[in-house]
């Protein structure tokens, strides 16, 4: 088989494999705000989220409103329903985790499909609180699996196989060169 030939089939491949483009469209990556310098109460909120499909994670990062220190909320909760109306509401209470400055706090919240859902936040406090609204669309996680070493993997194969093919051409060219020079003389 000519060199030229064996390229149809992996190109061939690669089309087939990119064919199923929903997967592409997965977000892959660290967290993303969806909420960004928001006045809630006394605090400066932010609401980062990676909405997976199956278990989505939720970020609520606080900061004070005014120079002073950080009056710790006694709840913050992240909501969560499709905004198609299918299923009711569910709120999962947030965790603080250990930060430098502010307070940031997580929430793991279940996702069973792949539409656009709305999200409240509802952070409470004895010096106030109030409610961080936004919508999100729940995506399938970043991973497509083992076929994609082969995805990622196929335009290196297919530039070894160009390099291949010219590095064959330029043997048969020098060896005809010398094959003409050697009749000639």
């Amino acid at each position: 088989m000519r060199p030229a030939h064996a390229i149809a089939p992996l190109l061939a491949g690669l089309i087939l494999l990119a064919a199923p483009s929903r997967l592409a469209l997965a977000h892959e990556g660290p967290p993303f705000p969806i909420v960004v310098d928001e006045v809630v109460g006394p605090y400066v909120a932010e609401v980062w989220t990676d909405p997976d499909i199956g278990i989505g994670t939720f970020f609520v990062i606080l900061r004070p409103r005014s120079e002073g220190e950080l009056v710790p909320p006694t709840s913050v909760r992240v909501a969560v329903s499709p905004v198609s109306g299918r299923l009711a509401e569910v709120s999962y209470e947030a965790r603080r985790e250990r930060t430098r400055s502010g307070a940031r706090y997580l929430a793991e919240v279940e996702f069973d499909r792949g539409e656009l859902w709305r999200v409240r936040v509802t952070i409470e406090s004895p010096a106030g609180g109030g409610v961080l609204e936004a919508e999100v669309e729940a995506t399938p996680a970043g991973s497509i699996g083992p076929i994609g070493l082969v995805i990622y993997a196929l335009p290196f194969a297919l530039i070894a196989a160009v390099w291949v093919r010219a590095a064959l051409v330029r043997r048969r060219m020098e060896r005809e060169a010398r094959e003409g020079a050697a009749g000639e003389g």
